[in-house]
């Protein structure tokens, strides 16, 4: 029986993202639509930072803004003007070249110095002051930052003054959260018209800082010319699930067969196989090494053990849905057990969870067709085994990998790390939900039972792994909150994903 029949599966989006090419083309017609020049935007947009800045920055009485020659500069020129009519100290220095200005940029500039200003030159110290805004680069640059940037980015990491940069930090390719050799840590960036890909994932999250949004006005008009290249989620933007039926029994929800738990892993299993439970699973057997039996049930006697020596056919048949991989290990014991399973299901297309071991067994494997209702969840290293490329490879740009597997495995899929990606029924999705204090083992094992619990419930493969990725993350913020993320352990979320999924 399927549980969530009545649920509106669709999730009300907060955020939609916007590639640097999409904001490029499509900015300027949303403009123009709105009866907004391209000067006017750039005033809105330095208005927008200002109004950040005093919001965020009230304390900031002096304050260094470097421009480059771009419309981020001509940005930067704006909010210092505001800033010095609103009587906050300014001293600004040019990076760029006046030659290379726009028309805007220009325009801008001499505003600033009619009311006053005045324009310094790099080199300029830039220890001193109580915030430095960076209106450098933008989203201009795609390759390595070059001199002077580079020399002006690498000594802005000895400051100890905080750092509000315009749209991107200077050096951070925009699109795929990549430095360009190096890059501005921000501590918090204010981000134009449009939220761009590389601001929300990988590295790009530990550049960008905390992330403010301004629109300009042109927001609604801009939403509707262009289709999002992903879009942010979180728990809070998805439907409750619904109450269970009076009559419910635990047939109903689905019987999940765990596989995993080698000689010397129990743990992983264990974790897997409770977090299914806890989000609702009616019964969860687990097959595991004969070692690893007594580890995985003690303490949990909800939890039922598989016979290793039964038949595999009547044990795939028993269960409605499978999560494979935690603790699995790459012996033959392991590789026997993958194989029977995906060989079960080319009949039967079941809804299944490659995690952990089982997905760098199915990297090592020539065959990579997958069943269908098949769901994928590698961390970086997995991702690249899963492509044949390094985790710094994948790190370079998490979108097109996430693409990459998607082709190859015709899978819905998880990327984990710092705003996990989720592609699920052909959309991009960026997780907000999580925190660091996850990065510790053992929680991508909750993740494949919580996906795991939500499939044997009768949830389609998309929106499992999208809602299981959301709760999660929701269920670590929780732990973090209620003992902080240093020190925090797996088992730790168990009891917040019990109360998420009743909420």
């Amino acid at each position: 029986m399927n549980t969530f029949t009545t649920l509106k599966m669709m999730p009300s989006i907060a955020q939609k993202v916007f590639s640097t090419e999409q904001v490029k083309a499509t900015e300027p017609v949303a403009a123009q639509i709105a009866g907004i020049s391209l000067y006017e935007l750039m005033e809105r947009a330095g208005l927008g930072v200002f109004d950040e800045l005093q919001l965020h920055f009230p304390q900031a009485r002096r304050l260094l803004v470097l421009v480059g020659h771009g419309n981020n500069g001509g940005d930067g020129f704006v909010l210092a003007r505001l800033a010095r009519q609103a009587g906050i100290e300014v001293t600004l220095v040019e990076i760029g070249e006046q030659a290379k200005f726009s028309e805007d940029t220009r325009a801008a500039c001499q505003r600033w110095l009619d009311n006053g200003g005045q324009n310094h030159r790099w080199p300029h110290p830039l220890h001193g002051y109580d915030l430095v805004v960076d209106a450098m680069l933008g989203t201009g640059i795609q390759g390595e930052v070059r001199s002077p940037y580079r020399e002006v980015i690498d000594k802005l990491q000895e400051v100890e003054s905080a750092i509000l940069s315009i749209d991107v930090p200077s050096g951070l390719n925009a699109d795929t959260g990549s430095p360009g050799g190096t890059a501005v840590q921000a501590t918090r960036t204010v981000t134009l018209v449009a939220i761009k890909p590389g601001l929300v994932t990988g590295r790009g999250r530990q550049y960008t800082g905390k992330l403010s949004l301004a629109r300009l006005g042109i927001g609604a008009t801009f939403d509707k010319l262009a289709a999002p290249f992903a879009s942010l989620i979180r728990l809070e933007d998805l439907p409750p699930l619904p109450p269970r039926p009076a009559n419910s029994h635990k047939g109903m929800f689905g019987r999940l067969l765990c596989i995993g738990g080698n000689q010397g892993m129990p743990g992983s299993m264990r974790l897997c196989a409770e977090a299914a439970l806890r989000t609702g699973a009616g019964l969860v057997k687990v097959l595991c090494h004969p070692q690893s039996q007594n580890v995985v049930v003690q303490g949990c006697p909800e939890l039922m053990l598989a016979d290793p020596e039964e038949n595999p056919q009547q044990l795939f048949d028993w269960a409605s849905c499978f999560a494979i991989g935690p603790g699995l290990g790459q012996d033959p014991w392991a590789q026997e057990w993958l194989n029977a399973l995906l060989s079960y299901q080319q009949q039967h297309h079941k809804p299944m969870v490659l995690d952990a071991d089982a997905l760098n067994l199915v990297a090592a494997s020539k065959n990579k067709k997958l069943p269908g209702n098949t769901v994928l969840t590698p961390h970086p290293a997995e991702a690249g085994r899963l492509l044949g490329l390094s985790a710094a490879e994948i790190e370079q740009d998490r979108y097109k990998a996430l693409d990459r597997m998607v082709q190859l495995y015709s899978a819905s899929l998880i990327l984990k790390g710092a705003g996990s990606l989720v592609s699920a029924n052909q959309e991009r999705y960026v997780i907000c939900d999580g925190n660091p204090g996850m990065a510790s083992p053992g929680t991508g094992d909750l993740l494949t039972g919580v996906i795991a619990g939500l499939l044997a419930q009768g949830m389609d493969t998309g929106h499992a792994v999208l809602r299981a990725a959301c709760l999660h993350g929701a269920a670590g913020d929780m732990a973090a909150e209620d003992g902080g993320e240093r020190g925090m352990i797996a088992s730790d979320l168990l009891p917040f994903i019990r109360r998420l999924v009743n909420h």
